[in-house]
Order: C-alpha cells, then sequence, then structure tokens
C-alpha cells in the first residue's frame, strides 16, 4: 500500500522535503554542465579576469572595457573562484547561495503574514518554478537581484505593517546591494510598486518621508560610493555612459543585441516560465476584486503588474526579465492553492512540460536542417544522440508519473508540487545536460585543447566568452590575420579559405560547428 498524503506532507518530514526541494532545485548537477553563452561565459570570463589582473574595481571581458552591470556579482563569483578554483560549480555558487537565501526570505515573510504551512508549500513552490531554478544555477547576476528586491519589498510592507524603522533601513541596505548589483532596476521597481501601493492606501505622505529620508541615502551613499571612486579612476566617465546610457536607457528604448520582441512576448513566456504551475495564475485571476480589497495582495499585485508591464514595454527583451515580478506569485500561490482543489485541469500544465519534451525528441531526429548553415549543421548533427533512447524512456518515465499522480488521492496543489519536484529532477539531469552537451561541449573542448596549443587566440566572427574561460586566457576578438592562432565557427572557415588560400589554413580542432585553426606556416 503507499503511503496515505498525510503521512508523506506530515510535519516531521516537512524539514526532508524542503531540503530535497532546494537542492533538486538550486544544488545538484550544477557543476556538471559546460557555462552557456553568451551571459555565463561573458560573467565568468570578466571575474576570471578580475583574478588575474588583480583589478578588482571595474571589470573587462576580453580586455576590453565591460560597462554590462556594476561589480557585486563579479566580486562575489571571482571570490569563489578563489576559493574553489575555476570551475562550473565555483563559477555557478553566488546564484545558489543567494537563490537559497532568496527562498527563505519568501518562507520567512510568509510564515510571518500567512502561516507556517504556507511558508513551507511557498519554498517548495518556489524551488521548483522553471524560471526560478534556471537563474537560480546560472553564473549571472539575476538570482543575486531577485533577492535584494524580494528583500527591499519585503521590509518595505514590514515597515508599513508596524512602523518600525529598522525596516526601513534594512530595504534601504536590500536596495543599495541590489543597485550594486545590477544597477537603477533594483531602485526603480521597489520605488515604483511601493509608492503605488502606500499612494492606493492613503499614505503618500509616509511614502514620501520615507523616499527622502536622510539616513535611508546616507546607507546608499555609504555602499554606492567607495566602489563609484573607484571604477571613475579605473575607467573615468566610460563607464557612467556605457552602463547608464547604453545598458540602461537604450536597452529599455531600443532593441539590443538581437533580442527585441512584441508587446504579447511575456503573455507567451510567463506560462512556460512557471511550470508546472501556470493554471494557479489562471484561477487567482477570477479573483482579483477579492485580492485587490486586501493590502497584503494588494501589494503582490502591484509589485507582478509593475513589472509585467515595464518588461513588456521595453525594446529588448529577455526571459529573465518577468523574474523580477515572479516573487508575488509564488506566494499568492502558497496562499491560495486550495483554491485549485478538484481543478483537474491544472495538470494540463505539467503535461504540456512532457509534450514539450516529446516533441524535442522527435524534433531532434530531423535535424539537422539542410538549409542551415554549416555551423548550425554541425552543431546539431548530434542531437539525434543527444536526445536518445534513454532520453526517450526518461520522458516515458515522467508521463507514467504524472498519470499517476493524476489519480493519487491528494489535494491539487501537492499534486502539482510532485510534477515539480520531477520537472526539476529531468531538467537538471537530463535535458540541460544535453543542451550543453550539443551547444557548448564543443567550446569548452576547443577551450581545453587551446590551453595546450598556444596562449594566445583571436576569436574570428564569433562571440563565445566560455571558450576564454576555458582557455584561461584573454581572447581577442578581432579579424583573423596571417599567422594567428584562430577561434571561429565552421561557417567562417569558406571565407578565411577564399582570404588567405586554403593550404594556408590548418585545422587544429573541429566539433560541433567550433573551429580552431592556424593562419600560415601549413606544411
Amino acid at each position: 500500500m503507499s503511503p496515505s498524503p498525510e503521512r508523506l506532507f506530515s510535519r516531521k518530514l516537512l524539514p526532508l522535503w524542503l531540503l530535497l526541494f532546494l537542492c533538486c532545485g538550486f544544488v545538484l548537477n550544477s557543476g556538471n554542465v559546460p557555462l552557456f553563452d553568451l551571459d555565463e561565459g561573458a560573467f565568468s570570463e570578466a571575474s576570471r579576469e578580475i583574478i588575474e589582473s588583480g583589478v578588482w574595481s571595474a571589470t573587462y571581458l576580453d580586455g576590453q572595457p565591460r560597462y554590462d552591470k556594476p561589480i557585486l556579482t563579479y566580486w562575489l563569483q571571482a571570490t569563489s573562484v578563489t576559493l574553489f578554483g575555476l570551475n562550473e560549480f565555483a563559477l555557478r555558487l553566488h546564484s545558489m547561495v543567494f537563490a537559497l537565501l532568496w527562498a527563505v526570505a519568501v518562507g520567512l515573510f510568509c510564515r510571518q503574514f500567512i502561516n507556517r504551512r504556507s511558508a513551507a508549500v511557498a519554498v517548495m513552490i518556489f524551488s521548483s518554478t522553471l524560471l526560478i531554478t534556471m537563474i537560480g544555477r546560472a553564473a549571472t547576476a539575476d538570482a543575486v537581484l531577485n533577492c535584494f528586491i524580494a528583500l527591499t519589498l519585503f521590509d518595505i510592507y514590514r515597515y508599513q505593517r508596524s512602523d518600525q524603522r529598522q525596516y526601513l533601513w534594512r530595504s534601504w541596505l536590500w536596495l543599495s546591494l541590489g543597485m550594486l548589483t545590477k544597477g537603477p532596476v533594483a531602485a526603480g521597481i521597489p520605488l515604483l510598486v511601493s509608492g503605488i501601493w502606500f499612494f492606493s492606501l492613503g499614505e503618500q505622505q509616509r511614502w514620501f518621508k520615507a523616499i527622502f529620508n536622510p539616513k535611508g541615502w546616507a546607507i546608499l551613499l555609504m555602499i554606492l560610493s567607495p566602489w563609484l571612486y573607484f571604477i571613475w579612476q579605473e575607467q573615468g566617465s566610460g563607464f557612467f555612459y556605457g552602463f547608464l546610457v547604453d545598458h540602461n536607457f537604450n536597452r529599455f528604448t531600443e532593441t539590443r543585441e538581437g533580442h527585441g520582441g512584441q508587446w504579447f512576448y511575456y503573455f507567451v513566456l510567463l506560462p512556460i516560465g512557471l511550470l508546472p504551475y501556470s493554471g494557479i495564475l489562471l484561477t487567482l485571476a477570477t479573483r482579483l476584486r477579492q485580492l485587490w480589497s486586501r493590502p497584503f495582495e494588494r501589494l503582490l499585485l502591484i509589485w507582478f503588474v509593475v513589472v509585467f508591464v515595464l518588461v513588456s514595454m521595453s525594446r529588448t527583451q529577455l526571459p529573465h526579465y518577468v523574474l523580477y515580478g515572479v516573487t508575488p506569485l509564488i506566494i499568492l500561490f502558497a496562499k491560495y492553492r486550495q483554491l485549485i482543489r478538484g481543478q483537474f485541469w491544472q495538470l494540463i500544465f505539467p503535461a504540456s512540460f512532457i509534450a514539450l519534451q516529446i516533441g524535442l525528441y522527435i524534433y531532434s531526429r530531423q535535424l539537422p536542417d539542410p538549409s542551415a548553415n554549416a555551423y548550425m549543421q554541425e552543431m546539431l548533427a548530434n542531437a539525434s544522440a543527444v536526445f536518445n533512447t534513454p532520453f526517450l524512456l526518461a520522458i516515458i518515465a515522467l508521463s507514467a508519473a504524472l498519470l499517476f499522480l493524476s489519480f493519487y488521492p491528494c489535494l491539487m496543489w501537492k499534486k502539482l508540487v510532485a510534477a515539480g519536484l520531477l520537472q526539476m529532477l529531468f531538467c537538471y539531469f537530463l535535458l540541460i545536460p544535453a543542451i550543453g552537451q550539443l551547444q557548448q561541449q564543443p567550446v569548452k573542448n576547443a577551450g581545453l585543447l587551446a590551453r595546450d596549443i598556444n596562449p594566445d587566440f583571436v576569436a574570428h566572427k564569433i562571440n563565445m566568452p566560455s571558450f576564454s574561460v576555458y582557455h584561461r586566457a584573454i581572447t581577442e576578438r578581432r579579424a583573423a590575420n596571417h599567422g594567428d592562432y584562430v577561434f571561429t565557427r565552421s561557417d567562417k572557415l569558406a571565407d578565411l579559405r577564399a582570404q588567405f588560400g586554403p593550404e594556408q589554413v590548418q585545422l587544429l580542432y573541429r566539433q560541433g560547428g567550433i573551429v580552431l585553426l592556424k593562419i600560415g606556416d601549413a606544411k
């Protein structure tokens, strides 16, 4: 006989469940997947160059100033690498730690203002939501930023409830650290959300007093000023223009790096990012008037809507932008989990995840596309070998498990969190490693080989900075010249052979569309 739902989710077993969810969501197998380009590679290489150069005040990527983000994430990443070595686990450790802190913050907030049971459920939902877990194990700044945004707004709510100044100072502290992580967005979101919320409560005077509080500004200046001074000494006005204008204002008003989108982009993306809990959002949408009437729920609604509107208006759109507004949804999902009692259709969403995997398996049989360029053809040539029979068997097992859950005698929210756990195990032990094997393993292998060949390579019409991480050397990005060792893609080979002559292009490595070669001195 199978254990009863009550025994499975008893209070004695609950800490073990929480530990299991947190480990599966953010820790297990996180160091066994190559770095993904562009973002993971860029952050990791910039942090490696901090250690190599000894310059901790500013960031450089392949020897050129990098203005994308402030410094805190690079400090965390470089410190981790210094302690644990240059490897994927160390490069992602800061995100794992802050994702866990973020989860704890959500749990404590729910425990304080809802109840203990909802707090535990919130942590389980949090650590098994697709987009959160992907960011929580990525070598980027987003887990750190989201943790600070959540802490800021949690303490703003505590301040409004209690009027205790300690919560106001803490809000300023988290906001300041968020700005040191990713800049104005860490202040803009809490300011907009809290302003609308306080005004809706008729407490705008309290909000203005908090915003213009001298001690709060002193905290902000105390945290930011030292670094701002040192980066001015290192990079002058270049960073301030490059970061504030190019990577903030222009990113909002212009399409950058090919990441354009439409107003409906996040309407499509959000249900995918919330898997397997997407259906709860639809259920809550029918209760908006009831939710708005309560100050706690009103803050959470404003938080989500402000983020959703802002990112939908942005001309540059990336999947993780909407994550700034997912924390309040997780809290609402946990508090109102009983609303989905008997809603069997909620299982459509975990089933859709399985359908996506089946589609991926079938589509991989048809790759590569003969019309694709040489790089895409070579990268996808092994798709059927990566998405192989064990992958298919895992999909079948996942389907059988979901079918079992659909008939298991327990509440719907318990079925969904169980489906979330299965989804994580599939993603981080099979799906993400398979994608990494296909897309990034050739880059990693090239970097490791290049370390033995020559310390100086140039990146010819390719932007994959993870190569420099594995090569452990700066890779100058420029057109190839005679005598260069070159890192490039296979679709650039024809042009190089035409430019220098076939006999001058000596292949050193070719795998998955990634090429190492030497120009000149061919025998």
